[in-house]
């Protein structure tokens, strides 16, 4: 059975601390933070590439910078892009 991935609130991404390994909180649908061992969060997009079926990734910016609806909203329209067959980082 599949699970589903709790979205981010602003507390729980601003609690977030560096760790020894970076890791990752996942918000849903390909979005997630990455937080690194030095203390940078940044958000990521993680998809299917249209034509060749594999798994890419790509950076949103940096937090607080990017805020979480900014993000959520980047992601809304890459994955509208993938819907058409279109690559999002052909844009």
């Amino acid at each position: 059975m599949a699970r589903f991935a709790k979205p981010l609130n602003n507390k729980a991404v601003d609690n977030a601390k560096p760790q020894d390994k970076p890791y990752t909180l996942t918000d849903g649908n390909g979005l997630f933070l990455l937080i690194t061992p030095s203390g940078s969060k940044t958000w990521q997009f993680n998809y299917y590439h249209p034509t060749t079926k594999k798994r890419t990734k790509f950076s949103l910016g940096s937090y607080p910078i990017v805020t979480i609806a900014e993000a959520r909203s980047y992601r809304d329209e890459y994955r509208a892009l993938l819907a058409k067959g279109i690559d999002p980082q052909c844009q």
